[in-house]
């Protein structure tokens, strides 16, 4: 963990400071500091208490969140989100709720929707999965629930404070999908993934249909494309975004990508295109061989000569070595067979890293058989 500017003692004295930069710094790293001297603790609720200093760190936050100058204010509040301070969700929701448009408001906005997702997520670990009592513990069952949520995921265990504060976050992050102000809606889309996982798809595509603001439909697109997988609505919604003659290329790219990882071939054309920008040609290769064989064929001669290439990294020779040999074993095994020779430590690292790949894979391809 890298050192930080200021001490624990020293953030709470300056914390009080009237000089507003002084606040700021001290603001910034009251959590941050109170956590290095707790050491590796995992988010949970009112973790400060398990700290001497804890209740005046709370206190010294709480307070902050009155402060004059915005960019205290919203520092406090995500500093008490790391923190697991529920009590901080009621102060929030004016944030959340102030339909103006201009910086300041728009900057307590996004990072009252922040403070949301770190409660949330301080809330659920605990109680997000429940094993079954066979033999394989890996897999999961619905527990109990007293207060369903539409939007709860499948596994989460209602309990006591952890409940309701999970339950908190997560229906004000839903509320923000549908929100006056885009930059909120814009933080809702990713969130949303966060808190609810899989069970987000419903709301992220009905947001997704009737939204007009360019940077919040990027943002949808890309939360839906991070659901593991995106299921057969999302694939639906991603499908007509690759489709839209009007969609800019990194939106395109983006619904690709996600149609890419639920192995949907309608995301194959901007994956194509997408192997001639040196940006986002790994992310391509990447999605082209989860595709494998379902892959355009077009992708093909375009990977080869990037793993043949002279003048290309030598990583990426291998990731498009990888790819082919998905997609077209008989020219990509070769390739890749020559590339693993290599003594050099990059080549080597990269090699050992595709070959993980692969075995994935090919467990994720037997998986979707049985």
């Amino acid at each position: 963990m890298p050192s930080l500017p200021i001490t624990l003692d020293a953030a709470l004295r300056d914390a009080r400071s009237p000089d507003p930069n002084v606040r700021n710094l001290a603001v910034r790293h009251l959590p941050a500091a109170l956590l290095a001297e707790l050491g590796e603790v995992p988010p949970g609720l009112h973790v400060a208490a398990g700290h001497p200093r804890g209740e005046a760190v709370v206190a010294a936050l709480t307070t902050a969140l009155d402060d004059p100058v915005v960019a205290v204010r919203a520092l406090a509040a995500t500093g008490l989100a790391q923190l697991g301070e529920p009590d901080v969700i009621p102060r929030i929701d004016p944030w959340l709720a102030n339909p103006d448009p201009g910086p300041d408001a728009g900057h307590l906005r996004e990072c009252a929707a922040i403070t949301c997702v770190l409660l949330g997520l301080a809330a659920a670990p605990e109680h997000l999965l429940k094993p079954t009592d066979d033999d394989d513990p890996t897999r999961l069952v619905e527990a109990a629930s007293s207060a369903a949520h539409p939007l709860r995921p499948p596994g989460h265990v209602p309990s006591d404070l952890s409940r309701v504060t999970y339950e908190a976050a997560l229906g004000r992050i839903t509320a923000a999908l549908r929100a006056p102000a885009a930059d909120l809606r814009f933080q809702a889309a990713g969130g949303l993934v966060e808190l609810a996982g899989r069970a987000a798809e419903p709301a992220l595509c009905a947001a997704l249909e009737g939204e007009p603001h360019p940077r919040v439909r990027f943002a949808l697109v890309q939360a839906l494309a991070e659901l593991d997988p995106p299921g057969p609505e999302a694939c639906v919604r991603l499908a007509a975004v690759v489709a839209d003659p009007a969609a800019d290329t990194d939106l395109a790219f983006a619904a690709a990508l996600g149609l890419a990882a639920a192995r949907d071939p309608r995301g194959g054309p901007p994956l194509v295109l997408a192997l001639a920008r040196a940006d986002d040609r790994g992310r391509a290769l990447e999605a082209l061989a989860a595709l494998g064989p379902a892959a355009p064929p077009a992708a093909v001669p375009l990977a080869l000569k990037i793993a043949r290439g002279w003048f290309t990294p030598a990583v990426t020779r291998v990731r498009a070595a990888y790819a082919l040999v998905r997609m077209a074993p008989a020219t990509g095994q070769p390739l890749f067979d020559e590339l693993a020779r290599s003594r050099r430590p990059a080549v080597q690292e990269a090699v050992a890293d595709a070959r993980a790949g692969l075995a994935l894979l090919t467990l994720k391809d037997m998986s979707k058989k049985t």
